[in-house]
């Protein structure tokens, strides 16, 4: 088993080597373009940074030996000591760097989280180091004209080269490794497609920066330098819209389309500028797109915690709900009992003193057990448990304002109300009783009228009540008349006297708000109400990548 396990970590390392030397071939072979946009940079930075340690010996191969080749054939070109610096390895000059900056700087605080000002660091520092090992080689030609001749030209151009290669690939690079979730292709891909950000990217950003690269190459050196800065202001606004993976897509889109505006040997110093300052820009950039992720997780993070709180409220609420069911079917139990052992009693009592009156003990024992009955029927109603909700909304509150001296009507409609779950079934009786309660208040209402409308928006359920309470001066007299019975409505409904503001907060424990608005004719009650918001978010994802600035 030794031997295997010994093998088998040969083979890998033989692969790695194998991959990192085709891969530093290829990007050799479409990078023979502008030498102030040096890619092969971000391979090494990326491979660095994403494959482990102890691989890295592996990695120094696969560079060694196709590099060596490359440089062997131009010893007759530019002699045996330009050859013998070209065939030491550029990744050399990078490991210490990228060490340093994972095992030191913690480039990875976690396993989903970038540090986006170490990341920047080592993009820098890599930058000059590569820098300048390439103006050391140049150096040995003794180069005294052209574009390649000594001087801090030369040494801008390959800095801000190697920095915008390293600016193009390393963030797609950490894009993908880090952000990749496992699951079906068909859904990440319908994800991916239903972005805002790729929206606005694709539909305004990047044809916007395409149009202006386009139109600085038809313009002059000074128009098109202005039109070149310009470019960074779509790129902003879409990183300020959406975070940093806004900042690579327009921030590499725009150094893009400057390494294929700018010519292969870049002769004036305005090249080495422009490229500088959008390399500067696009760095800001990456900084911004961190701090604004950072607001939208931080926004992510209250909302998520609101609806927690919102879930524990209708689970608490769901808990009394059932309490006060038990406690109303156990009454109901009791008020049965009662009863017949009131018949049981006042039996008794006939057969041993007959001529008792037990007539008062009679109505005393009904008393009692109609308000034992009327106590159940106050915290659970008997038709909500035995017929439903439906029920209960249509006859007992019809006999509780009917014994109040007030009309009622009740309409119930719309799709979905039956698959409601139970606590917005409670807090639909609920926010009913209470309006009722509220808008019987006044002594000139003479009708209710409530109103249930049930539908469903974006896969999630949700429900409308409507109380109204039309109002008549002329039956105040009635309402005198019947109250008593108005002051008992409270009680027999189970409302708690709360105020509208309390209402409303009950109504935003389900997700939804209640308003009131009172006129010389009616005064009504609208609340709305959501389903669970587990239904529209049906699964939290593990937390992403994103780039973290402490």
């Amino acid at each position: 088993m030794g031997k295997g396990q010994w093998g088998s970590g040969w083979l890998t390392h033989i692969g790695v080597c194998v991959s990192y030397a085709l891969a530093f071939v290829g990007i050799h072979s479409i990078t023979s373009a502008p030498a102030h946009w040096h890619l092969y940079a971000g391979l090494q930075v990326i491979s660095l940074l994403m494959v482990p340690y102890r691989y890295w010996g592996a990695l120094l191969v696969g560079e060694a030996i196709p590099n060596a080749y490359e440089a062997w054939q131009c010893l007759s070109d530019f002699g045996p000591t330009w050859v013998a610096i070209r065939m030491i390895p550029e990744i050399i000059f990078t490991m210490p760097i990228v060490w340093w900056c994972r095992s030191k700087l913690n480039i990875f605080p976690t396993k989903h989280l970038v540090n986006i000002k170490t990341l920047l660091v080592c993009i820098l520092f890599v930058s000059v180091a590569l820098s300048a090992y390439s103006y050391a080689l140049i150096s040995t030609l003794h180069i005294t004209s052209g574009p390649f001749r000594l001087g801090s030209k030369l040494a801008g151009i390959y800095l801000v080269g190697n920095y915008g290669g390293l600016l193009t690939l390393v963030p797609w690079a950490l894009i993908i490794r880090l952000d990749y979730r496992k699951g079906n292709f068909q859904e990440r891909l319908k994800h991916i497609l239903s972005n805002k950000l790729l929206a606005d990217a694709l539909g305004i950003a990047l044809p916007v920066i395409a149009f202006m690269a386009w139109f600085a190459a038809k313009s002059d050196l000074t128009q098109a330098t202005l039109i070149e800065m310009a470019m960074f202001i779509p790129a902003a606004w879409l990183t300020v819209k959406h975070g940093w993976r806004a900042a690579a897509l327009a921030g590499t889109m725009v150094i893009v389309c400057n390494g294929l505006l700018q010519p292969d040997l870049p002769t004036t110093s305005n090249v080495v500028e422009i490229t500088a300052a959008l390399c500067l820009a696009v760095s800001g950039l990456y900084a911004l797109g961190a701090k604004v992720t950072a607001w939208n997780l931080r926004d992510e993070r209250e909302r998520i915690a609101a609806e927690e709180i919102q879930q524990m409220a209708r689970q608490h609420l769901m808990l009394s709900e059932r309490r006060m069911r038990r406690a109303a079917e156990r009454l109901e139990f009791v008020a049965g009992s009662l009863h017949i052992t009131n018949g049981q009693v006042l039996e008794h009592m006939r057969r041993i003193l007959p001529n008792i009156e037990s007539h008062s003990f009679y109505k005393r024992a009904v008393l009692a057990h109609e308000q034992v009955y009327k106590l159940a029927e106050s915290l659970h109603p008997s038709a909500w448990r035995d017929r439903g909700l439906p029920a209960a909304l249509n006859e007992t509150l019809a006999r509780a304002l009917d014994e109040a001296g007030v009309a009622y009507s009740c309409e119930i409609g719309g799709r979905g109300f039956m698959f409601l779950e139970s606590g917005v079934h409670s807090a639909i009786y609920r926010t009913a009783c209470e309006a009722i309660v509220h808008v019987t208040s006044n002594l000139s209402c003479s009708r209710v009228k409530l109103t249930v409308r049930a539908g469903e928006t974006n896969r999630r359920r949700w429900v409308v009540i409507r109380v109204e309470g039309y109002l008549d001066a002329n039956e105040v007299a009635n309402a005198v008349y019947f109250a008593e019975s108005r002051r008992d409505l409270a009680a027999k409904l189970g409302g708690n006297l709360i105020s509208i503001d309390e209402m409303r907060i009950h109504a935003q424990a389900f997700g939804g708000e209640l308003h009131m608005r009172s006129t010389l004719e009616r005064t009504m009650v609208t609340a709305l109400l959501h389903s669970h918001a587990e239904e529209v978010r049906k699964d939290k994802a593990s937390a992403p990548l994103r780039l973290w600035v402490n």
